[in-house]
């Protein structure tokens, strides 16, 4: 509906153009034009002439007793007087008026169509000033302004005034660009009485408020309300024409004005729609995500730039070819998006977020977010998807990074866990046992109050043995603990087998076999252990005199050898005091993925193969 209000406003306006709005109407001059055709003039004029010689005839046969030449003298004074008059008021001053307003009416439908041409190419303050020039110029007026009636009726807001008038007529500084109708002159009655001012005795008018330093003397003025909807839109004032205003400039500046007036508008929502255009094509063209519009077959109707930050293609890539969509995205997830692409024709799907993987133009992965949903237009009609991707490549790496600490950081809790039970359960089974045995047998000795002094040694020598015992062991431990390296394998094994040599005499031959490999601290101390459980149960329970300690860097895995001429005994029948231990060696060997194997025989010895995996 207000489309066609427009339309016909803009026709009623056309309509008026073509012949002056006002007194002077379309009709009006038609009337004038009919009434004064050629025909017209011919028959006003040969009548005319006829009635003046039929009076000139009457008042020459009223002297016809004169002589000749006086009666044709009166004939020709009496027909001048009579025929001029006629002719002037019946035929030529209509004449030279229907040419005057022909000549009005094309000087304006010439200044429409300039201000029509100046309008496509120039800005709506520009227009304005135009507009005045015009006005200017076809009422002879030397000053003009034009501003706008705010929407309550009671605000002015300055826009344009002529060329003439700012560079050599209002020299005024520091206007304020709007003020309220109470405060405004005299020309602002156009707005309190709703109709066109004219004041040509401006000097004598009552209510005249004054004019600012600066600001020229006003001769006469008139000013004309531009109205819409009963509603004063803007105000278009002339000012100090060389004469007094009339209604015919009246005429000529409401019609130029009203019809300027739809262009105003029409240049307003161009501007603000312009405005609106940029402000928002700016807004997507600047997004740091590479937003998109799919329409309902899944071609883009637009791409923001920002595509070829993440892909490496441009717009027009995009544009010409829609199947880049999908042929950009990752094999491995080709299947899954091409069935999420088909969404773009269901207008019922809500939102969706997804996360998938693209390959650029360079070759590179990049992780996107996908967020889409569907878009509709004011009659509820489905215009397709709106897409949003964030490239959240540094996130997902960000993620399995954090995904990596934390399993490492596991690993190392649970490796502290375990290297603490194994201290805890080390020192419990072997040094809380002798601190237990030292403790046992000073009770022992403090409960004796005689004791005989080969008793008393014996007493010192075993415990002395198992402090010894402690302290060896203590020494292994820490010696391991603090070796990162598996080359100090060997040193660290020989270094506790001299020990063992040192408190039971037992000969140890200690010997190596290919090149150190790898292998982490954990396993390391396992595996010493291991070792230390054996030597423990040779020096106690094996009697053996002889020790041979082989330590094989395979490929693999490690192999320990141990092996000692002891009594030996049956694999199947474990003499109690030793199936701890060895179920101790076996449990540790299964830690680390290995085995431990036990060859031994009633008076044959016994030897111990371990084997552990470096990693």
């Amino acid at each position: 509906m207000k489309m066609k209000s427009k339309v016909k406003r803009s026709e009623s306006s056309g309509r008026a153009l073509n012949g002056l709005t006002g007194p002077y109407q379309q009709d009006d001059l038609k009337r004038i034009q009919g009434r004064y055709s050629p025909a017209s003039i011919l028959l006003i004029t040969v009548t005319g002439i006829a009635v003046a010689e039929v009076i000139a005839m009457i008042v020459v046969y009223s002297f016809r007793h004169m002589p000749y030449y006086q009666q044709v003298a009166i004939d020709a004074t009496v027909m001048t007087v009579i025929v001029f008059p006629i002719l002037y008021f019946l035929s030529f001053r209509p004449i030279l008026q229907h040419v005057s307003q022909r000549y009005q009416v094309e000087r304006v439908l010439k200044s429409r169509l300039r201000i029509v041409q100046y309008a496509n190419t120039h800005t709506l303050a520009e227009l304005l000033q135009f507009t005045l020039d015009e006005l200017e110029s076809l009422t002879g007026s030397m000053a003009g302004y034009f501003h706008f009636v705010g929407a309550d009726q009671k605000t002015i807001e300055l826009q344009a005034w002529s060329t003439n008038t700012i560079q050599n007529i209002c020299k005024v500084e520091g206007l304020i660009s709007h003020y309220s109708l109470e405060k405004a002159g005299v020309w602002a009655d156009c707005v309190r009485q709703r109709k066109v001012v004219i004041h040509n005795d401006y000097a004598s008018l009552p209510d005249r408020k004054g004019l600012p330093d600066g600001h020229a003397r006003i001769v006469r003025e008139m000013a004309v309300p531009i109205m819409r909807d009963e509603k004063i839109m803007s105000v278009l004032g002339m000012g100090n024409k060389p004469k007094n205003y009339t209604s015919r400039d009246v005429e000529v500046v409401s019609t130029l004005a009203d019809f300027t007036w739809d262009i105003i508008k029409q240049k307003q929502a161009a501007d603000a729609q312009r405005e609106s255009d940029e402000k928002f094509r700016t807004l997507a063209n600047w997004t740091y995500d590479w937003e998109l519009w799919l329409d309902p077959e899944g071609r883009i109707i637009y791409t923001s730039p920002s595509c070829e930050r993440i892909t490496g293609y441009g717009t027009e890539e995009f544009m010409a070819d829609p199947n880049l969509l999908i042929r950009i995205t990752h094999p491995d997830e080709r299947d899954f998006y091409e069935k999420h692409h088909e969404l773009v024709h269901d207008m019922l799907a809500g939102v969706e977020k997804v996360e998938y993987r693209i390959v650029s133009l360079s070759g590179e992965e990049h992780w996107v977010e996908h967020i889409c949903r569907p878009v509709f237009g004011e009659d509820e009609r489905y215009l397709g998807r709106r897409v949003s991707n964030r490239d959240i490549t540094q996130r997902k790496q960000a993620e399995r990074e954090l995904v990596e600490q934390n399993r490492k950081e596991r690993i190392l809790t649970e490796t502290i866990h375990t290297m603490q039970l194994d201290i805890a359960r080390d020192l419990h089974d072997t040094i809380g046992q002798n601190i237990g045995f030292l403790r046992m047998k000073l009770e022992y000795l403090s409960g004796k109050s005689r004791i005989k002094k080969t008793e008393l040694l014996n007493e010192l020598q075993t415990m002395t043995d198992a402090a010894n015992e402690s302290y060896d062991l203590i020494r292994g431990t820490l010696a391991v603990l603090q070796s990162g390296d598996s080359s100090d394998l060997f040193l660290i094994f020989s270094r506790y087998a001299e020990q063992i040599v040192e408190r039971s005499g037992i000969e140890v031959n200690f010997s190596t076999d290919g090149t150190p490999k790898v292998m982490a601290p954990k396993r390391m101390r396992q595996l010493f252990y291991i070792f230390r459980e054996a030597l423990t149960n040779i020096e106690k329970h094996a009697q053996a005199s002889r020790v041979s300690i082989v330590i094989g860097w395979g490929d693999g895995c490690l192999n320990l050898t141990i092996t000692d001429d002891g009594k030996g005994f049956n694999p199947f029948e474990v003499p109690y005091g030793s199936h701890y231990g060895l179920k101790f060696m076996k449990e540790r060997a299964g830690l680390l993925n290995g085995s431990l194997n036990v060859h031994s025989a009633v008076g044959s010895g016994t030897r111990l193969v371990i084997e552990v995996p470096y990693e």
